[in-house]
């Protein structure tokens, strides 16, 4: 008989991601992540999955990260990111065996990388020393003199470092600078001909207070010295992403709005421009879902997947958020309708495109199965699992598929998205049910492998998931609607599912758990402040009161004025009305707060003062710190650690359900 799902089996999950298929399509390589507990580091190697059906091998070797493998245009070579000298720096490798060497050396990581055409030269991304960075390096004190200083997940203040792009030519070795500049630039992508590089920057006047991402392109002469340098999309509004050139060099697509202000509350929509900015279309104007991967889960590995042209240039193939599900669909360049490639109740993680456009290489993951590499035929007529790094453990424990349900929101009526499961023990009495609320607040949950939900389940604890208004994969409008009305929106369609769940009768109305990480957090705080309905709760790298969190977050001013939809000075009843602190008097819920201390998104802050008024109320909470993780902690956090979250997270729901 299988075993049940263990807190301790998030080591042994083996997390395939980043398929790239060879230009010739004969071989798929893809890069495998697994946990080091003794170590509490992660371990990542780049594998080959022939596609001849024969056994894949590990390509690289060591106890170090591989990651980002890329195949030259030739096929002969395969660059990576490998931290074995210390950091992430750029490494290339023979196809056909033979010694890594190593192209870079910065201080800081790699970050991205891209191959010319010609094979002979790759763009690199890493954070650089500015030349306008520390006034005095005789001392440690920082002097600040702009909103946008920090950023969650980054090392240092970014007046110090900034993302820029270099050129390494591999015949000679040499390094060239290509940017330069207080912003950061990113996701270089090479013209057909190799004379020009287009890529996303900030620079617009207003950056310190927009989250503005534009286009620009860079020029070389025949040497490869940086001759011009213009906008492709200009102005704050602008928020592109992913640039990719078409095969014949006309025309460069990206994806994003102008819209900048409303971040991840607008739909990325596919937009093709020529590249000198003056003409451009939205090939994606009537298609009602956002072209990224919006899915939220706890177990995937790390990928960076973008838009890709076929080679005769008349489709581009991108990932689609979906009523729960990412889907690689591809859009006519030409106009019409765009076509669904790989579909279905799964979540497509990364992919690539053969050179000849035939055939598709992509990491799939589902409910119950955390990621297995796929080829498919481009145009979807055949597919085949060419490898499954967890058939072994699969085949050892019991996964629970979710249960999907729509349930009728009192708000309007609208069909509200959810999933449950259901433990093995239920049915033969009731057992306690736990409410898992996203974040966002604009992410949703849906048909892939979360540790968390399983190990819950497998504690005997029902678990009922779902997207309510202001998730994303149900059209724009549901999509914006909780703009100015955070927790109001959205808790009716929360509750509304719960009591679906519990009119089922299988699950104890009176031992109801409610979680949520980030937006979630924020959810779980305002639910408990406004219902006493829950017995336990769990807040994670929550948020609490808007008006500090408008001051102290990373994003927290061109965020907070689109979300909330006012400045705190403009509408002050309004971030009081909408902060869970407002209502901590009414909690009475036991509460567990689970924040990282370097949290830059949701500052800790946000913690200590809701565990600070419940303390002093006399109300049963607990905070727990996590020294030297960010607000990605259950996610890419030191293994140790999210173990450790995840044990408190299981020792509360024991203790109080």
């Amino acid at each position: 008989m299988k075993r049940s799902v263990r807190a301790e089996d998030l080591a042994l999950l083996q997390l395939a991601s980043d398929a790239q298929i060879a230009p010739d399509a004969s071989a798929v390589a893809y890069v495998v992540t697994t946990m080091d507990l003794e170590a509490d580091r992660y371990r990542s190697a780049i594998w080959l999955a022939r596609t001849d059906g024969s056994p894949p091998r590990r390509f690289t070797s060591g106890t170090h990260r591989d990651t980002m493998p890329r195949w030259s245009p030739s096929g002969e070579e395969l660059a990576f990111l490998s931290d074995r000298t210390g950091s992430d720096q750029l490494w290339v490798i023979p196809r056909n065996g033979g010694e890594a060497r190593q192209l870079t050396n910065f201080v800081e990581p790699v970050t991205g990388f891209a191959w010319s055409p010609d094979g002979q030269r790759i763009a690199v991304v890493t954070r650089a020393q500015q030349a306008e960075g520390k006034v005095d390096p005789e001392t440690d004190v920082v002097r600040l003199t702009r909103l946008r200083y920090r950023f969650d997940g980054q090392r240092g203040f970014l007046h110090e470092r900034r993302s820029h792009i270099w050129v390494v030519d591999l015949r000679t070795g040499t390094l060239e600078r290509a940017t330069d500049g207080d912003w950061d630039d990113d996701w270089p992508a090479w013209s057909p001909d190799g004379s020009q590089l287009v890529f996303t920057s900030n620079r617009t006047e207003e950056r310190e207070w927009n989250a503005a991402s534009e286009l620009w392109l860079l020029r070389f002469d025949a040497a490869g010295r940086t001759v011009d340098l213009s906008c492709v999309t200009g102005g704050p509004s602008a928020a592109f992403g992913r640039p990719s050139w078409s095969p014949d060099g006309r025309l460069i697509a990206a994806v994003g709005h102008f819209e900048s202000w409303a971040g991840s509350a607008r739909h990325k929509r596919l937009w093709v421009m020529t590249p000198d900015g003056n003409e451009r279309w939205n090939l994606s104007a009537d298609f009602d879902a956002t072209l990224e991967d919006s899915l939220l889960t706890d177990a995937f590995g790390p990928s960076k997947p973008g838009l890709l042209w076929s080679p005769d240039g008349r489709w581009i193939f991108t990932q689609v958020s979906e009523q729960g599900a990412v889907r690689l669909y591809r859009f006519p360049v030409s106009g019409g309708a765009p076509e669904c490639i790989i579909g279905g109740a799964r979540r497509v993680l990364d992919f690539s495109l053969s050179a000849d456009g035939r055939w598709i290489a992509a990491v799939i993951a589902g409910p119950v199965d955390p990621g297995s590499v796929w080829l498919m035929a481009a145009d979807g007529s055949s597919s085949r699992c060419l490898a499954d790094p967890n058939a072994a453990w699969k085949e050892e424990v019991e996964i629970l598929g979710p249960e999907e349900m729509w349930v009728s929101s009192p708000v309007d009526g609208r069909p509200i998205h959810a999933w449950v499961l259901r433990p093995a023990n239920a049915g033969d009495e009731r057992v306690p049910l736990v409410l898992s609320i996203h974040g966002g607040p604009h992410g949703m949950y849906g048909w892939a492998y979360c540790h968390e939900f399983q190990v819950l389940a497998a504690e005997g604890y029902g678990v009922v998931y779902a997207n309510p208004r202001g998730s994303q994969g149900y059209g724009e409008t549901f999509l914006a609607c909780t703009r100015g009305a955070w927790g109001e929106a959205d808790m009716p369609d929360l509750m509304a599912v719960v009591d679906a769940v519990l009119a089922q009768g299988w699950a104890d109305p009176g031992r109801l758990g409610v979680c949520g990480g980030s937006y979630g957090g924020y959810m779980t705080n305002w639910i408990i402040g406004h219902t006493d309905r829950f017995r336990a709760a769990v807040s994670m790298r929550c948020v609490s009161e808007l008006v500090s969190m408008y001051g102290t977050s990373d994003i927290g001013v061109y965020f907070s004025e689109w979300e909330i939809g006012a400045t705190p000075w403009d509408d002050p009843e309004r971030y009081r009305r909408l902060s869970p602190l407002t209502y901590a008097p009414n909690i009475r819920t036991p509460l567990l707060l689970l924040h990282a201390e370097e949290d830059w998104r949701c500052p800790i802050a946000q913690a200590e003062q809701l565990f600070t008024w419940l303390r002093r109320l006399g109300r049963t909470v607990e905070l727990v710190r996590f020294p030297g993780e960010g607000h990605n902690l259950t996610r890419s956090g030191r293994p140790r650690h999210r173990l450790e979250h995840l044990e408190h997270e299981l020792r509360w729901f024991r203790t109080y359900l």
